[in-house]
């Protein structure tokens, strides 16, 4: 039969009787529920559906704040154009306010395991990465080498939820919509998340039409960036295109002051003072589509490509002197490094949702695949007091390394809400990790010859990681008020690390026959109390985790070498096991103006991944640092965040962190044992003012209090940024922000043992001023390529196009 009905009619608001613009109109078979036919309403309040079958159907209309509105009708050959007149559309009173919460600037939203951060309109981020968005989040901690820290571990990083080749140095901040901190995950979610997780969700577009952006920036060092993304929906398509450049420069300092010990006496000192000059380099992008195979399920393929590059010029001055400050030595340490890596990352999913409200599952299929790259050249001149060059100098060292990681990750997921007040989630995950990475160590200098390989530090290494796992989470209202949702997660890991051309491996599993049952189950537990009459909650949960050392723990590279510090990675660190409690309560104050939410937390871990540093076996005057298992670790903390909106225009985000930390290490580090408390707070006070509102400032700034580790501190470090932006056109808008406004942000520590104490300081980047240029553009229409209609039509509706007609 051939398909030409036609439907049409006006949407209105049913309190004013003004047109629903943007309103989106759909029309579905009666009885299978497919989607025939979409469109949005006209700024007039009008629709018009064609091309629609014979038969019974069902017309919806949904609007964000409002009530679906469904209506039958029946297409048949005697009546196929049909005016189903004015439709009106009721507010929800509920959903508006859940909406107008949720919408606002860096809002905070409480769920079952989850707070969630909007991080659109945030100024100071915008030129800059992922890493500059966590800077801001309360209770996140960024360390000098871009690394993310909560309550004193490394949370989970993933995209949309699934596991990441990329870093978040490599995510343009302009691509992400919202970022969701959970600090105590469930079993739903992989059991090494000690640290919490981080799910970064990238922008996409769900409404049809197509929107985008571009944006351009310029800034002091050598600042600039290019970037775009592009949104389009039609029918049962999405797609969505996105590509970003940016490059910078830094010239930064750190210095390095050592007291030698024996006995406790001094028995000398070294003395070093280093200039850098750095580049870095990202470029990327990603491409998605999305396909409605029917209106309840969707096929979804999406991939991207990001690379990074960083080069640096380190110069190192540096003396040595006996104990009475006697000169013993003086030289230079120059070197000359590059890296780089490239990232691929791709994933197909079928999501499909049910007819009963809230019942779905989901299949995925990920493939991440990372390539590094690295060579650092190590030039070292050395004299005596006065001058003589020391036998065996100048004296070279070239690391060259790289590595080749690829991830394969299958996992499914299903909801089934069994009645209104129960439901089930369960499902499976298998994750497989390949690596080979390898180093390779040359030294040269007059009494040596040239290039000679250094067969102790070089080294080749094959990793394999393979965990498989199924969970369930049961949900289960008890009360009006009170419910509980209790899970099991099972876990089985098998890692093995071989260095290859020798008999040297290094593996664990879990669980190993009847052996390490307590290392593969992963139980949880939530208790949540709700207010009916109020956004009001108390969360209580408890569970346990796996901790599994990163990357850069692992891999054996040297990195920041210096004629008296090495670091080096540790293949054969083993997980550590973590038995977590949470409490947290959010309770909304002042009308709706501002909301509280505090939280008391602990964690006990044994087996705890920490740094170690010990003179090197074969030079004592060189300190090794790596990362070995010590014996225990416990943290309690409490943390507040308290949000403000005491006039029109002024937001204010206020969080503090108070922390109590005991950790100690094993017999083989001589059970040394360091304990102590530490804080954090922030600030972000953001301003809409002018005659028509237009423009914004913002600050930033946060302070962090010296933070014990196993043989030493973690020295403070604060800083503040400033921001302002101005909307140059309807869409077009200008920032301009300043980044560590007092140049004070310098990341230190100290190094106390029997043999040494230490104090070292380094700057991650140095102050700079950033000018961005965005315009956003896009439009709702669910027909973008429309076809020119060959025949005349009255206007649809049966009016004149007058808005707000009856």
């Amino acid at each position: 039969m051939p398909a030409i009905g036609r439907v049409y009619g006006k949407v209105l608001d049913a309190n004013s009787g003004k047109p629903a613009e943007f309103a989106t109109v759909a029309v579905y078979t009666a009885r299978k529920d497919s989607l025939l036919n979409g469109t949005t309403v006209r700024p007039n309040g009008d629709f018009s559906l064609n091309n629609l079958p014979f038969g019974p159907s069902v017309l919806k209309v949904s609007f964000i704040g409002y009530k679906t509105l469904a209506k039958d009708f029946v297409i048949t050959r005697e009546s196929n154009d049909l005016d189903l007149g004015n439709l009106l559309l009721e507010v929800d009173a509920e959903l508006l306010k859940e909406f107008e919460v949720t919408g606002e600037k860096s809002s905070m939203v409480m769920q079952v395991d989850r707070r969630v951060f909007n991080v659109d309109k945030d100024l100071s981020i915008q030129g800059g990465s992922a890493v500059d968005v966590m800077k801001n989040i309360p209770g996140l901690s960024v360390d000098v080498e871009g690394n993310v820290e909560m309550r004193g571990s490394n949370p989970q990083i993933l995209i949309d939820g699934r596991p990441t080749a990329m870093t978040l140095e490599q995510i343009p901040a302009e691509d992400i919509e919202r970022v969701e901190l959970i600090t105590n995950p469930s079993a739903a979610f992989d059991a090494s998340s000690t640290g919490g997780i981080l799910n970064v969700i990238l922008k996409k577009n769900t409404k049809p039409g197509y929107s985008g952006q571009l944006q351009a920036g310029i800034g002091t060092n050598d600042r600039y960036q290019l970037g775009g993304n592009l949104n389009v929906k039609q029918g049962k398509w999405g797609f969505n295109l996105s590509y970003n450049y940016n490059t910078s420069s830094n010239i930064t300092d750190g210095d390095t002051r050592r007291t030698d010990r024996s006995n406790g006496e001094p028995t000398g000192s070294f003395d070093q003072d280093t200039r850098s000059v750095s580049t870095r380099g990202r470029n990327g992008g990603r491409f998605g589509v999305d396909y409605q195979v029917s209106n309840r399920s969707t096929f979804s393929l999406s991939g991207s490509f990001r690379s990074y590059d960083h080069d640096g010029d380190d110069t190192q001055d540096y003396t040595t002197s006996d104990a009475t400050g006697q000169l013993l030595s003086q030289g230079q340490q120059i070197n000359t490094s590059s890296f780089n890596y490239t990232g691929l990352s791709s994933q197909l999913m079928f999501r499909h949702k049910s007819p009963k409200e809230g019942k779905e599952w989901t299949m995925d299929l990920t493939f991440n695949r990372g390539s590094r790259d690295s060579r650092s050249i190590l030039d070292l001149y050395t004299s005596g007091s006065d001058g003589t060059p020391v036998e065996g100098y100048p004296r070279t060292q070239d690391n060259l390394g790289g590595s080749l990681y690829d991830q394969f990750s299958f996992q499914a997921d299903f909801i089934n809400p069994i009645n209104a007040g129960t439901k089930l989630e369960y499902g499976i995950k298998s994750n497989t990790r390949l690596e080979n990475t390898y180093l390779d160590v040359y030294f040269s200098s007059p009494t040596i010859g040239q290039d000679i390989l250094d067969t102790a530090l070089t080294n080749n290494y094959e990793i394999t990681e393979s965990i498989n796992a199924a969970y369930f989470n049961l949900s289960q209202k008890i009360t009006e008020h009170w419910s509980v949702m209790a899970g099991l997660r099972i876990e089985s890991t098998w890692f093995e690390t071989k260095l290859l051309g020798t008999d040297q491996a290094f593996s664990y599993q879990y669980p190993k026959g009847s052996e390490d049952l307590d290392k593969a189950l992963f139980p949880s537990v939530y208790f949540i109390r709700r207010w009916v009459d109020s956004e009001r909650e108390i969360q209580v949960n408890f569970s346990r985790k796996i901790g599994r050392p990163r990357h850069w723990q692992i891999v054996p590279f040297i990195r920041n070498s210096d004629p008296r510090n090495v670091q080096i990675g540790n293949p054969t660190i083993a997980p550590e096991m973590s038995n977590l409690a949470e409490a947290n309560h959010l309770l909304p104050f002042w009308n709706g103006k501002a909301s509280w939410l505090t939280s008391v937390y602990g964690r006990y871990t044994t087996d705890v991944i920490t740094s170690y540093s010990a003179p090197l076996p074969s030079d004592s005057s060189i300190l090794l640092t790596t990362y070995i298992n010590g014996s225990f670790s416990s943290n309690m903390g409490w943390e507040n965040v308290l949000k403000l909106d005491p006039r029109k225009g002024l937001q204010i985000t206020l969080s503090n962190t108070m922390q109590y930390t005991n950790v100690a290490l094993g017999e083989g580090q001589g059970d040394v044992r360091n304990e102590g408390f530490n804080w954090m707070a922030k600030a972000m006070v953001s301003y809409r003012f002018g005659v028509r509102s237009d423009w914004t400032a913002q600050v930033n700034g946060e302070y962090e209090s010296p933070e014990i580790e196993a043989q030493g501190t973690r020295l403070a470090q604060y800083g503040m940024d400033l921001s302002l932006g101005h909307d140059l056109a309807k869409k077009l808008t200008g920032v301009l922000s300043v980044n560590d406004v007092f140049y004070t942000r310098v990341w230190g520590k100290t190094i106390d043992t029997p043999n040494l104490y230490q104090e070292s300081f380094r700057r991650r980047e140095q102050r700079f001023i950033r000018f961005t240029l965005t315009w956003k553009f896009g439009e709702q229409r669910s027909v973008l390529f429309r076809k020119r209609s060959s025949q005349p039509g009255r206007e649809p509706g049966g009016g004149n196009g007058d808005d707000g007609e009856m």
